[in-house]
């Protein structure tokens, strides 16, 4: 491979990657509409409730995250492979073989969930959650289903459908039904049952946009397509290590319930909530980068392997760190300007689960090298004893720090399993997501993070002082970088949209100017 058509795939990797990852990215400001609906129910229903419900979708979140059976990473690696060979056959038979998958593994913890419900209550000893499990046990297959189309429309390299249903059909659905219930009677009930009419609307949706993004020879008979070698074993395996990611994310909460009962899970809850900002502009790549690095194993092209996840890593990092220091600064106002006095607790915990969603985001699309191999398997090991990790981390830390303990135990698991894949990649394919370009935006975000301090020490007024830390922090930062100098790829994106910017407004300018 000459020098020249590797600069060239590379910049149309890069390019594929900016223009998808800034769809992405207004995809997750449009999920802010999620962190503002756990505000409203908060505000709404009360902590006692709300802790409930926090319990609840603990719980429903560990079986939608299995109720794919992973065809959702199938989709990635079959459906993406297909559509580049022009296979129209292959991908029908891709997308049956995922969809059914789907239904038979979401169906099985569905009931699974439905009949452990009390089991779990008692566990918990929250016996009043028993009834809303019942009713939200029914969630995963349509979850499912709309996780599996989704992650289907980006392997075919479209993102449109996880901007319309993630970022807009999803967190309005579910607002305007959980404010629903609330008109209604305001029970953890009503509650549980807005979550579901979200999840299957929701759903619906997802399969009308599919028309539009495969063609009718792909979509033909698709339940009755001849199934695929090697995706169920590939899928199943990845799906269990997603249950134990989200087992490892979610045993902290469920273990501090049962310490701190349903105030201190709303208090919990909501610090990650807020925290989760930080890690959220990395998964606006996960799906983009897996397709690509996808390609790049199956050619043995390792540099081209190391470029890109480099590459990705720098603009992820650059984003997060500026996220970071303003969560970390402001993390009082956050937590009682939004959710009210009775959450101020939560301050300490912020600090370190915004450390450890940072750490997630700067490393964390170098698991996707192994998912993108085929390793799925030591994906799995990696987030079994993650969430082995967590889980004794949260018994021992739980008792004796409470809130600050449950963060505690979460930063420990996330820093080890991602670690593990760090190691691993270097291993199998000697690359690494660390560049020297990285100390521009950590040392850009120091400065910031100096002066942000500064100013919320110096101003009084709590409106006045959010104002300007953002501002302030903001600027000293986008200065830092253009005077440390930005990377050649950063330069030709600014490049690229300052032109289409003039463009723009050259051509909504009147004739007379």
């Amino acid at each position: 491979m000459t020098g020249t058509s590797t600069d060239a795939r590379h910049t149309g990797d890069a390019r594929h990657a900016a223009r998808s990852g800034l769809v992405q990215v207004l995809t997750i400001l449009l999920q802010a509409v999620t962190t503002g609906t756990q505000v409203i129910f908060a505000r709404l229903f009360g902590p006692t409730v709300y802790g409930m419900y926090q319990v609840m979708v603990a719980v429903v979140e560990l079986a939608t995250r299995g109720a794919p059976g992973g065809a959702d990473k199938g989709m990635l690696r079959y459906v993406a492979a297909a559509r580049a060979a022009g296979n129209v056959e292959g991908v029908r038979r891709a997308l049956g073989t995922g969809m059914r998958l789907c239904l038979f593994v979401s169906l099985g913890i569905s009931v699974g969930l439905f009949l452990g419900a009390d089991a779990i209550g008692r566990a918990l000893d929250l016996p009043s959650v028993a009834p809303a499990l019942k009713i939200v046990a029914w969630i995963p297959p349509f979850a499912g289903i709309m996780i599996t189309v989704v992650q289907a429309t980006l392997a075919a390299r479209v993102t449109r459908v996880n901007l319309l249903v993630r970022g807009l059909i999803e967190p309005t659905f579910l607002l305007c039904a959980g404010v629903t219930a609330w008109a209604l009677g305001g029970r953890l009930r009503s509650l549980a049952l807005a979550h579901a009419t979200s999840a299957v609307l929701t759903a619906g949706v997802a399969l009308w946009l599919l028309r539009g993004v495969f063609q009718p020879a792909e979509l033909r008979h698709v339940l009755r397509a001849p199934r695929v070698r090697g995706f169920s074993a590939f899928s199943l395996t990845m799906a269990a290590s997603e249950l134990m990611n989200v087992a490892y994310q979610r045993a902290d909460l469920l273990i501090l319930t049962a310490y701190l009962g349903a105030e201190g899970a709303a208090v919990y809850g909501a610090t990650e909530f807020i925290t989760r900002v930080v890690a959220n502009i990395r998964y606006a790549f996960d799906a983009i980068v897996a397709g690509v690095m996808a390609e790049a194993v199956e050619l043995g092209d390792f540099e081209r392997l190391r470029r890109n996840l480099q590459l990705t890593t720098r603009w992820v990092v650059t984003v997060a760190a500026l996220l970071v220091g303003g969560v970390v600064v402001l993390r009082r106002e956050l937590l009682t300007g939004l959710y009210g006095s009775a959450y101020a607790a939560g301050s300490g915990a912020i600090v370190i689960l915004a450390a450890a969603h940072f750490f997630n985001a700067s490393v964390g699309l170098t698991m996707w090298i192994l998912v993108a191999g085929g390793r799925s398997r030591l994906a799995l090991i990696n987030n079994v004893l993650g969430a082995l990790l967590n889980v004794g981390a949260s018994l021992f830390f739980v008792p004796r720090y409470g809130l600050v303990g449950a963060a505690l135990a979460s930063l420990c698991t996330i820093v080890f399993v991602q670690s593990a894949a760090l190691v691993e990649a270097h291993v199998l394919y000697k690359v690494s997501p660390f560049s020297r370009a990285l100390w521009k935006p950590l040392l850009a975000a120091a400065c910031a993070m100096i002066v942000e301090t500064i100013a919320h020490r110096s101003i009084a007024s709590p409106s006045l002082r959010l104002v300007v830390v953002l501002a302030s922090g903001l600027v000293v930062y986008l200065g830092a970088l253009v005077t440390f100098g930005l990377p050649e790829e950063e330069r030709h994106l600014a490049l690229r949209l300052w032109r289409r910017a003039r463009a723009a407004l050259g051509r909504s300018a009147p004739a007379g100017d």
